[in-house]
């Protein structure tokens, strides 16, 4: 008897963690390149598993007006390429499952996610 509660028990553990892990963890990281004169251009690159899904770039000047575009996969503007190695960034970061539905990127290429 017991033996059969025990394992009610774990197949309905199983079954409320599998639906979170089936499409895997998203996670966001930033690289970010200079923009002459005074500007500035942040990619946040949205990555499942360690491959790339989609690429938010945020272009500001030095008022912080920014302009926004959001790319399937992992995108770089020519002029941030031909810059090279970017100046800086931060490391990919998990993004908690209940706050997915606020990154628009996701929102936009990866409804699957959310």
């Amino acid at each position: 008897m017991r033996l059969g509660v025990w394992a009610v028990i774990a197949a309905l553990a199983l079954s409320g963690t599998a639906g979170a892990s089936d499409h895997g963890s998203i996670s966001v990281r930033t690289e970010t390149y200079p923009r002459p004169p005074y500007s500035g251009a942040t990619y946040y690159i949205y990555e499942r598993d360690g491959n790339g899904i989609c690429t938010k770039l945020a272009v500001c000047d030095k008022y912080d007006e920014c302009d926004t575009s959001y790319h399937v996969g992992v995108f770089k503007d020519p002029e941030d390429v031909q810059t090279g190695e970017p100046y800086g960034g931060s490391p990919a970061v998990t993004i908690p499952e209940a706050k997915l539905r606020k990154h628009q990127c996701l929102v936009k290429f990866v409804p699957d996610a959310l």
